[in-house]
C-alpha cells in the first residue's frame, strides 16, 4: 500500500487567473480532481494527503463532497513547496509515499503503480522523460553543450521511502537546505539514488496561460 501527498496549495499565477489553477473546470470538472479521482481508482492506495490554501478549504470540500472521505485528510500548505511536502507526510503511515502536483492531471494508473512498486525495491522513484531539446549551460561566459542523452525532464509522482524520507527532511530543516524536487533529499542525506519511471509528454505540469489550453483541448477530446 501507498499514500499520496497531492500539491494544491499554490497560486499559479502564470495562467492568467485570479485563482488557484487546480480548481479551474474543464468539462464542468476542477483540475485536481482528475488526478486525485485516478489515485482514487487504485487498490493499493491508502491515503491521499490533499495539501491545500487555507482559505480554499470549503470551497475544495465542497468539490470532492461525492467521494469517500475515509481516504483523504486536508492540511495546509506551507511558505515553501517542501514546506508543503513536509505537512502533508507528517500525515502519512505507508511504506511508501507518492508526492503528485495537482496541476498535472492526465497522470495514468500505470505510471504510478510503476513509481510505487520501484519505490518498495529502489526507496526512491522518479517519472521522467528524456530531454528532446539541446541544453546549454553557461560557464564563465561560454555556453557549454550538455549531452541530451544524459538528461531527464523530470515530472511527478516521486516516490519515497516513507521513514527515510522524513527524516531527510528533518536534517534538511535543521541546515535550512531546499531542495527543487523531493527525491533530491534522499540523493543529499541517504545517498540513494532514484530509479527512473518512465513518463509521459501528456503528464505536463499546466504552468501558463498556453498550457491551460493545451490541457482543455486534450479533456475535452
Amino acid at each position: 500500500m501507498f499514500d499520496v501527498v497531492l500539491l494544491m496549495a499554490g497560486r499559479g499565477t502564470r495562467t492568467g487567473l485570479d485563482y488557484n489553477k487546480v480548481l479551474y473546470k474543464i468539462n464542468n470538472k476542477p483540475i485536481f480532481r482528475y488526478s486525485l479521482d485516478t489515485f482514487l481508482e487504485i487498490e493499493e492506495c491508502n491515503r491521499i494527503v490533499l495539501v491545500i490554501n487555507p482559505e480554499e478549504e470549503a470551497e475544495i470540500k465542497s468539490l470532492i463532497s461525492d467521494v469517500n472521505l475515509k481516504k483523504i485528510k486536508i492540511v495546509s500548505g506551507g511558505n515553501m513547496r517542501q514546506d508543503s511536502v513536509y505537512n502533508g507526510i507528517i500525515e502519512c503511515n505507508s511504506e511508501v509515499a507518492l508526492i503528485h502536483d495537482a496541476a498535472r492531471p492526465l497522470i495514468t494508473k500505470g505510471i504510478i503503480l510503476n513509481v510505487y512498486r520501484k519505490t518498495l525495491v529502489y526507496s526512491a522513484a522518479v517519472t521522467a522523460i528524456k530531454t528532446i531539446d539541446t541544453i546549454k549551460e553557461l560557464r564563465d561566459g561560454k555556453l557549454i553543450t550538455l549531452d541530451r542523452e544524459k538528461l531527464y525532464n523530470i515530472q511527478t509522482p516521486q516516490g519515497v521511502n516513507l521513514d527515510k524520507f522524513k527524516n531527510a527532511h528533518l536534517k534538511a530543516k535543521d541546515e535550512k537546505f531546499y531542495s527543487t524536487d523531493d527525491v533530491s533529499l534522499l540523493e543529499k542525506y541517504y545517498n540513494i539514488s532514484p530509479t527512473i519511471v518512465e513518463g509521459s509528454i501528456y503528464n505536463f505540469k499546466v504552468t501558463t496561460s498556453f498550457d491551460l489550453e493545451i490541457m482543455k483541448k486534450l479533456l475535452e477530446e
